[in-house]
């Protein structure tokens, strides 16, 4: 299944189904560690608690940055018990942006890139942010408690990071009782 997404004037197309609220994380992966973490992700890893996954198409755009500073910042205040992990397409070397220009983010990141290609295929398919023909990934926040997705966010227009504002507060507003979220990417069946 095929999404379609803008990326500025352009279009995309987004593999994998998004997540349903509710939905219980049933794959497996292992991505490895590139900041901040001295083991690899592993779909076990969000399973545990209240996660945030961030993924991230390239560290060093303006955008990815956004959306760590921004979900590291408001995170952690509304939500202190909120454990954040980032994901990126890109090399573990890129991460060295974070620490230079916002060395007080503290979250883990991880690099699909030097994944094996069926722990990548299965992250990318789970949380719907694979991007066709492409090796990047798309914007996403996802919210998980005990492995269950609770509140979902991939931006239509892939040139903006995910809207952390909105994202904290629908999360914050519904942590305790999952239902279906409206889709921010919809099926293109017609492609």
């Amino acid at each position: 299944m095929t999404r379609r997404a803008q990326l500025g004037e352009g279009v995309i197309y987004l593999q994998g189904r998004t997540p349903v609220r509710g939905e219980r994380l049933a794959a497996e992966f292992v991505i490895p560690a590139a900041r901040l973490a001295d083991k690899p992700l592993t779909a076990a890893d969000l399973r545990q608690g209240l996660v945030a996954v961030s993924t991230l198409p390239n560290i060093q755009k303006h955008a990815c940055l956004a959306q760590i500073v921004d979900l590291e910042e408001r995170g952690r205040g509304r939500l202190p018990g909120l454990r954040i992990v980032h994901v990126s397409s890109d090399h573990e070397e890129h991460w060295k942006e974070v620490d230079r220009f916002h060395p007080d983010i503290r979250s883990a990141g991880y690099s699909l890139c030097c994944a094996d290609p069926a722990s990548r295929e299965a992250f990318v398919l789970a949380f719907g942010v694979g991007v066709e023909d492409r090796h990047r990934i798309a914007h996403g926040l996802f919210a998980l408690r005990d492995g269950i997705f609770l509140q979902v966010e991939i931006p239509h227009d892939q040139m903006r990071s995910a809207e952390v504002g909105g994202f904290l507060e629908r999360l914050i507003g519904g942590t305790e009782a999952p239902s279906s979220p409206t889709p921010r990417v919809t099926a293109d069946k017609y492609r």
